[in-house]
């Protein structure tokens, strides 16, 4: 890669890839003098990405000012405390003080931005993102955003057959209130426990067709509750789910549903699930 660069090209003189223990993170924490509030959600995040094997040494990593003051790097570094794992990182030193206020200025890269890349597929769309996460969410709709993006480019390619399989028959259609992120969610789930032609039979009585089937007048009903529920909160999100499962198996089961039980179990459990 060298043919690059320029021939003034010079090599950085003040970073140096370092295997940073927890001990070493720990006396490097106590240069952390002033920064932003510490947000618990991404080092958790962060931990789980060492524990499992994701975190990559890469062009980011922890930078001290020239008085040895921590200026980036302390959600990185309380996460290798946490996680008690050594990982190799690359450190700047003598950083102008001043660069304090040009760090993590630039364009975020979303989740579906990371989930494209990896997939090298530009034709997602957030809708895959969407259903990706309710699918991952399960019954109690919770968990939405404690991914990291390279968790969830991880887990798109596990589960994309299942995840474009909704979208695909859902994810189009117009009426936003059907087209719903948590029914595309269980829709996915349901893919390695019901027939193709049993979801696609569901998905058409969603979108009004297929009035032929036992369980029709159920459906109905469902998409009648869909188009009356303005909120998309938690409870919401979890009525939606209950009630899309029980239809489901109902049709997986060849059952006439008759009415939605008070509560479920995850019908349509996916790998570690606690059911």
């Amino acid at each position: 890669m060298s043919n690059l660069l320029p021939a003034n090209a010079r090599p950085y003189s003040n970073a140096y890839t370092v295997y940073v223990t927890p001990q070493l993170a720990k006396k490097w924490l106590d240069c952390n003098l002033f920064n932003r509030p510490i947000k618990q959600d991404v080092v958790d995040m962060y931990v789980r990405q060492i524990k499992s094997g994701f975190w990559r040494r890469t062009h980011q990593g922890v930078a001290f000012d020239t008085r040895g003051t921590l200026i980036d790097g302390q959600h990185r570094l309380m996460a290798i405390v946490n996680a008690n794992v050594t990982v190799p990182m690359l450190i700047f030193v003598n950083e102008p003080e001043e660069n304090f206020e040009y760090i993590d200025c630039g364009c975020t890269r979303s989740n579906l931005d990371i989930v494209r890349m990896s997939s090298r597929n530009e034709t997602l769309m957030l809708k895959h993102t969407q259903t990706l996460k309710a699918m991952l969410a399960g019954r109690y709709c919770k968990g939405n955003s404690k991914y990291s993006n390279a968790e969830l480019g991880e887990l798109y390619r596990r589960y994309s057959t299942a995840v474009d399989f909704a979208v695909e028959h859902l994810g189009h259609y117009p009426v936003k209130q059907i087209n719903d992120p948590t029914v595309r969610g269980v829709v996915a789930r349901a893919c390695y426990y019901l027939s193709k032609d049993q979801l696609i039979e569901f998905c058409s009585m969603l979108k009004g067709q297929s009035q032929e089937h036992p369980d029709a007048k159920m459906v109905k009903t469902f998409c009648d509750c869909l188009m009356l529920w303005e909120d998309r909160r938690e409870n919401t999100k979890r009525e939606i789910y209950k009630r899309c499962e029980c239809i489901l198996q109902a049709i997986q089961n060849n059952d006439v549903l008759v009415g939605f039980p008070a509560a479920t179990g995850e019908l349509f459990p996916i790998n570690d699930d606690n059911c």
